[in-house]
């Protein structure tokens, strides 16, 4: 299984940025503040979901289990920097940070300061990984 790790700086405000990592079983987004993570979402699995929700420590960071996912929620894992693109705004009222992170051109997720988690398109139900677009 690949892994993959990439950090994107915000455009309009590098003290902001994104990393995604793919440890080769799970993948996810985190938002930077500086050196503070201030929002995560899940992206996708690369191993089987679980079909139980049980947390243990010792697995994080979680896979997302079946009943939280959608029926198309398999993605092909990211391989390589130009398969992500991310898309950064910010509100005028509140200077929300928040950012939409596509994968090979597909919108999968959103993540803004304060989300944890952010929201996916790959679930079918909010969950504690990911909440539904």
């Amino acid at each position: 299984m690949s892994t993959f790790s990439l950090q994107v700086p915000c455009e309009f405000d590098r003290h902001y940025s994104v990393v995604i990592k793919d440890d080769g079983r799970v993948a996810y987004a985190y938002l930077y503040e500086g050196e503070d993570v201030i929002g995560d979402v899940w992206l996708y699995n690369q191993q089987q979901a679980p079909a139980t929700s049980f947390w243990r420590t010792e697995d994080m960071p979680f896979l997302n289990p079946t009943e939280y996912l959608a029926k198309d929620a398999t993605i092909k894992p990211i391989a390589d920097e130009s398969d992500i693109r991310c898309e950064w705004t910010e509100s005028k009222d509140d200077g929300l940070i928040e950012v939409g992170i596509y994968i090979r051109d597909k919108f999968i997720a959103a993540v803004a300061s304060g989300s944890k988690p952010g929201w996916s398109v790959l679930v079918a139900k909010d969950g504690p990984l990911a909440y539904v677009y």
